[in-house]
């Protein structure tokens, strides 16, 4: 199981430390779920960070050890991982949030408001979900490589939330496993997709899918940066999406001098306090009033 990248031996130490970590001490000691909440919350969010870049760039140089890591990956996302190629990878980066990208943020509302921002997310899954389905018929028509990786992430996602509610339930009884389960478990990864499409509003709402400059918003705090895997590099990310999530930083420091300040924010959190409770105004709200 060789790295492609040493910079993911911090991935790895994520993915199989982290993620496992809260849930296991939530179900040794539900007491401790409330002082956990940061750490699940943070540990959902990464489960699309990580599987975003495992399925652009993958971690390690064999096929079968990149399956198996998916399948891992897709137990804490809370959805099997192939289902970004056909969303993502082949109609996302394609057309950028312009017209044919199912997930284009124009499809929620025209204009951008706090209501739009917390109902894309369960709108955008609902319109790539007819997509993933007729991906996964053809592979299985087709009997393509991908019908094994589809057959496993989904045993694996099973088998796994299965296993984790009868844990559960065997160590706190019914109601209370349930619950426990749910909240240290269940809850984390139904949000994993929530935060990463909730994450693509930020990133292209009020942006310009045609303009060279301006089709992405990024979030270019170094610190912010580190904790998300450089995930906020947005713009050079759409320009070279095979490329390793490492070599993001470097790029988007020779990139950013082209790219109109307001589409450099800091972080995520930042943005979304001050554009939705603050009422900064959107990016066609300035250019109106220009």
């Amino acid at each position: 199981m060789r790295l492609r990248f040493v910079e993911d031996r911090r991935t790895l130490l994520w993915a199989f430390l982290l993620f496992p970590l809260a849930p296991a001490l939530a179900f040794w000691r539900p007491s401790l779920l409330l002082w956990l909440a940061p750490m699940l919350v943070y540990g959902s969010y990464l489960s699309g960070v990580l599987t975003h870049n495992h399925v652009h760039s993958p971690v390690f140089h064999g096929r079968r050890a990149n399956l198996l890591y998916g399948a891992w990956l897709s137990v804490f996302y809370g959805f099997p991982s192939f289902s970004w190629l056909p969303t993502h990878n082949q109609n996302h980066h394609r057309y950028a949030n312009g017209e044919g990208d199912v997930t284009s943020t124009a499809r929620r509302a025209s204009h951008d408001s706090l209501a739009a921002a917390l109902t894309y997310p369960l709108l955008c899954a609902r319109w790539q979900l007819p997509v993933v389905v007729a991906y996964a018929r053809q592979a299985f028509r087709a009997r393509s490589v991908q019908r094994a990786r589809i057959v496993l992430e989904s045993a694996v996602l099973l088998v796994a939330h299965a296993a984790a509610l009868w844990l559960a339930v065997w160590l706190h009884g019914g109601r209370r496993g349930a619950a426990v389960y749910l909240l240290a478990v269940g809850l984390p990864a139904f949000f994993g997709s929530y935060w990463m499409n909730f994450t693509n509003y930020l990133q292209h709402i009020g942006c310009q899918p045609d303009s060279e400059h301006e089709h992405s918003r990024n979030f270019v705090s170094p610190r912010w940066n580190w904790f998300v895997f450089d995930n906020g590099y947005h713009t050079v990310h759409h320009e070279h999406p095979g490329l390793h999530w490492s070599r993001y930083r470097a790029l988007h420091r020779l990139r950013s001098g082209r790219i109109p300040d307001a589409l450099n924010q800091s972080t995520i959190l930042s943005y979304a306090l001050r554009r939705y409770v603050a009422g900064a105004p959107s990016r066609e709200e300035l250019s109106a009033g220009a």
